[in-house]
């Protein structure tokens, strides 16, 4: 009679359990950032943008209020005419219409208000940008909105001491002995303030080449191929936002060949960079 006998398998021990992933602060950080934007329904989006642009329009008409307080005490556009006033024979400038002063008045403080609160309104985009990106993607964008701004500025430094003063020292010269040279308030400033915004923008050149090479857009070698192109449609804008004459044309057309060759170093060097790493 065969014995019974407790014969059950020997039971493997299990294996010990992975040690546990330690993720990196950014990668974390990172996976944290994609999963709240994936989790955010679409309304949820335009509500945060709907409370950017509100924010956004606040501070702005408030700076509007603080210009127009400003200009009806100190008067700025003076500022503005300092670089022409010894071309003007009478050292001011026209007023021919009932409403011009009224107009010239609502745009100096639409860009008083749009400077002071400019750093406002970098932070409202930045902040509703910042958390769809990447923490790489941060790195990258965040000091290019501080290199973009200086940059801004020394355009519009530029044209506000050399291509505002160029140009109107060369169509003073053209006058009759019948005419007298006062050009009006409202001509004059938006001569200047295009051409203050527009060489300002043209100075950002450097800083969208850089970003549009170091997300893979484009590359130096496309660059160099339309180096003609790009060097003819410059010379082609400088005279559309500058008076038309040659003076002021390459004034503004050759720092901006400079800028293009030397967005095309900046795109060398970062593409450099992403082979090497």
């Amino acid at each position: 009679m065969e014995q019974d006998t407790d014969k059950s398998l020997p039971v493997k021990a299990s294996p010990p359990p992975p040690p546990p992933v330690v993720y990196d602060d950014d990668e974390a950080e990172d996976e944290d950032d994609l999963n709240r934007k994936s989790e955010m329904p679409f309304l949820d989006h335009l509500e945060e943008l709907r409370k950017r642009l509100l924010w956004s329009i606040g501070f702005l008409f408030v700076g509007i209020c603080g210009g127009f307080y400003l200009n009806s005490q100190y008067d700025m556009l003076q500022f503005l005419v300092v670089p022409v006033k010894p071309y003007l024979s009478t050292g001011k400038l026209m007023i021919i219409k009932p409403t011009e002063g009224f107009m010239i008045a609502m745009k100096l403080s639409f860009g008083f208000g749009l400077i002071v609160t400019s750093p406002v309104l970098i932070y409202q985009i930045w902040a509703f940008i910042a958390p769809a990106l990447l923490k790489k993607e941060r790195r990258l964008v965040f000091p290019l909105l501080f290199a973009s701004i200086f940059m801004f500025v020394l355009g519009a430094v530029m044209a506000y001491y050399i291509t505002l003063p160029l140009g109107m020292a060369f169509f003073s010269k053209f006058q009759f002995a019948s005419t007298e040279f006062m050009p009006t308030a409202s001509y004059y400033l938006d001569i200047a303030l295009k051409m203050i915004l527009v060489t300002g923008l043209v100075f950002e050149l450097p800083i969208a080449i850089m970003l549009l090479a170091r997300l893979g857009i484009i590359s130096p070698e496309f660059l160099r191929t339309k180096r003609r192109h790009a060097v003819l449609a410059m010379f082609v804008l400088s005279m559309v936002v500058t008076p038309p004459d040659p003076g002021s044309m390459v004034l503004v057309a050759i720092p901006m060949v400079f800028l293009y060759e030397l967005s095309v170093w900046i795109a060398y060097v970062v593409a450099r960079k992403k082979e090497k790493s």
